[in-house]
């Protein structure tokens, strides 16, 4: 019986299931931290610079060579329940070599918060920024943003949040990446990953970011990974369509294979296509 769409409850967890779709995942999350060790012991960074009182309410910042430039701000994804900042310090390595400062948010996690406090935690992430863009040297009229999977639902979030309620300019994101991104919360809401993230009707209404498009005009770059489920494709594709009915210029860069987690190693590929993407965006 159809849980959702055409598919049953079983269909529909596996097409979510990204880890059993990737043997290997284990593998991958160990290079990552370890690579991203070894890229903060060779890179300036400020770790855990601190946006709220929570211990996960932090930022590692990688200064650009000169003050005044440009930041992109990087939200990791994890389905809003692991993995960690500390994971994804090689995503800035193309951009600290174009010359722009890149800042690697974490923020609190399911099950132990819901989906309404992850949310202002980015908001405040980039907030800090804005507010404290002179003492880490950056350009707070330039604040980008990415994120993948998780993080790109909450990369769309935030370029959907009204930023005057929250005392900061209405334009304050200049342009954002977002991929793999989850842009409809209704099938987390009925997929096996609402054990932990306990979504309700309300919440997806009110976070999911189909239906909170941007209120300013900014460029927007959606990508996800040519092997990845029909769902990912589909949800990309959706949400390209409402942008582009909503007056916004949307890039997308088409990855011709690779699975989740090869969408989101190539924003950190000096040169690639994606990378290359969001630098020009940036105006690198």
């Amino acid at each position: 019986m159809p849980v959702y769409r055409s598919f049953n409850q079983e269909a529909l967890d596996r097409q979510y299931n990204v880890r059993a779709g990737i043997p290997d995942h284990l593998d991958i999350f160990a290079r990552w931290s370890a690579t991203s060790a070894d890229f903060r012991r060779e890179h300036a960074v400020e770790e855990n610079v601190r946006y709220g009182t929570n211990e996960k309410q932090a930022l590692d910042f990688f200064p650009a060579k000169d003050r005044g430039r440009p930041v992109l701000v990087f939200i990791h994804g994890g389905y809003w329940q692991s993995l960690d900042k500390s994971d994804f310090s090689t995503v800035a390595r193309p951009y600290l070599e174009a010359n722009i400062n890149v800042a690697v948010v974490n923020y609190r996690l399911a099950p132990s918060v819901r989906m309404g406090d992850i949310v202002l935690d980015n908001i405040q992430a980039i907030a800090h920024l804005y507010r404290n863009a002179n003492a880490l040297g950056l350009d707070r009229d330039a604040i980008f943003v990415s994120g993948s999977s998780a993080g790109g639902h909450l990369t769309a979030i935030l370029a959907g949040t009204d930023w005057g309620s929250h005392d900061l300019p209405a334009d304050v994101v200049k342009g954002a990446c977002a991929i793999s991104g989850l842009y409809d919360l209704e099938p987390i809401r009925l997929c096996y990953l609402n054990e932990a993230v306990k979504l309700d009707e309300q919440e997806v209404a009110e976070f999911s970011p189909k239906f909170h498009l941007p209120a300013t005009a900014l460029p927007f770059i959606l990508t996800v990974g040519g092997d990845e489920s029909d769902e990912f494709h589909r949800l990309q594709a959706e949400y390209q369509t409402l942008l582009n009915d909503h007056g916004l210029d949307v890039q997308i860069v088409r990855q011709r294979d690779g699975h989740h987690f090869d969408a989101v190693d190539r924003l950190g590929e000096v040169g690639g296509a994606l990378s290359q993407a969001v630098i020009g965006m940036m105006g690198g």
